[in-house]
């Protein structure tokens, strides 16, 4: 029975363990910039970085913005938490929805339009931000109207367009190991990594769903 038990967990923590750890060290990586200036990360390559105040506002906006995006959602869907809290699971939920609609979106279409890789690359960045505006919206409608199920299934994808940021550098890496020419290698992660991301999006709601009705036929039974 334990180790039934066990093994019916390990797909959950097969997801979720690595989703934790990258999103933790990307996010601690993103506080660096507020602790070591001009000279840490991309921004010493950013030529925009040193001409355009309105992209040093952006940026630095996206990145303790992007964490809440990112690090909230992990609380958002613990079934634990859910059912222990449901009113703080409402306000986080809030939180996460107003913080990427006004603040994530916004930011990171502008920082796109500056991203290396050239225009496709860009073209990329942009249908992130589009894709998880859209998505976002779209729960919170779900929600405000009574639809659970709409409501569940647009914050995955939510949160799976979200989290290419996790998939794109985990991408990045590999290819830079692979010898990917560096633009090339900036182009194929974010397309990549946001098909792939969808594509896990749609397989975790088609296989909840199968779960979930398979559950209802046996109680039926």
């Amino acid at each position: 029975m334990i180790h039934r038990k066990i093994l019916s967990l390990l797909p959950a923590a097969l997801l979720w363990v690595p989703l934790i750890f990258f999103s933790l060290l990307l996010s601690h990586n993103a506080m660096l910039y507020f602790t070591h200036g001009g000279e840490y990360g991309i921004l010493p390559e950013k030529r925009v970085a040193q001409q355009d105040m309105l992209w040093n506002v952006a940026f630095y906006i996206h990145l303790p913005t992007g964490v809440i995006c990112l690090l909230s959602p992990i609380v958002l869907f613990t079934r634990r938490f859910f059912k222990r809290a449901l009113s703080l699971h409402q306000v986080v939920g809030k939180i996460y929805v107003w913080v990427t609609l006004t603040l994530v979106c916004p930011t990171g279409m502008y920082l796109a339009c500056y991203a290396k890789g050239g225009l496709i690359t860009q073209v990329g960045f942009m249908l992130q931000g589009i894709l998880l505006a859209v998505f976002t919206y779209q729960g919170y409608q779900a929600i405000a109207s009574g639809d659970k199920v709409g409501h569940f299934h647009s914050m995955i994808r939510s949160y799976a367009i979200a989290s290419v940021v996790l998939s794109f550098r985990i991408l990045h890496i590999l290819f830079f190991l692979w010898n990917v020419p560096y633009h090339d290698n900036y182009a194929i992660s974010q397309w990549l990594g946001l098909f792939g991301n969808f594509l896990m999006a749609e397989l975790i709601i088609f296989f909840v769903e199968i779960k979930k009705s398979h559950s209802l036929k046996s109680q039926s039974i």
